[in-house]
């Protein structure tokens, strides 16, 4: 599988726009609760700034776009607690015929690195309990339960 990686064009918006509510779908449907049905999952100026800020990568495939990940980096350094520097991926998303084809792999691989480019102490991401393909595939990759969120409906 020949994939490349790179920082999208204002072009790729619509294109990424598309993948973006194959994933937004999945969170409906698991919480009915908090997430609604929206046109555009990503506003055009959030795009552009996260554009502005190479904050955001897709993965293309003969010139197609089969997924992004959005990410950003983040300190934490108080005291009595060790200094750390957070890679912190706030969305993934692969396009669902190309799922279990490594794309999804190949968008982790690219984090680590840039991670590890920028000093980054962690990777960090967080993910749906409902989410069992992903969560098979961020502990393939290595990646631990460090904490657990819980909420309540009130």
């Amino acid at each position: 599988m020949e994939v490349t990686i790179d920082v999208p064009k204002v072009e790729d918006f619509e294109d990424v726009n598309q993948l973006a509510k194959q994933v937004h779908s999945l969170h409906i449907e698991w919480r009915p609760d908090l997430f609604i049905d929206v046109k555009e999952v990503i506003q055009k100026e959030d795009f552009e700034e996260m554009l502005q800020n190479e904050n955001i990568v897709v993965v293309k495939m003969q010139s197609e776009i089969v997924g992004y990940m959005t990410f950003c980096m983040q300190e934490k350094n108080h005291h009595g607690v060790r200094f750390r520097k957070y890679f912190k991926i706030d969305a993934i998303c692969v396009d669902e015929k190309c799922r279990g084809t490594g794309v999804g792999t190949e968008l982790l691989k690219f984090a680590k690195e840039k991670a590890k480019e920028n000093g980054c102490t962690d990777l960090f991401l967080t993910v749906n309990e409902e989410n069992k393909n992903a969560i098979k595939l961020y502990e393939k990759f290595g990646f631990q339960v460090k904490s657990i969120e819980y909420s309540m409906k009130i």
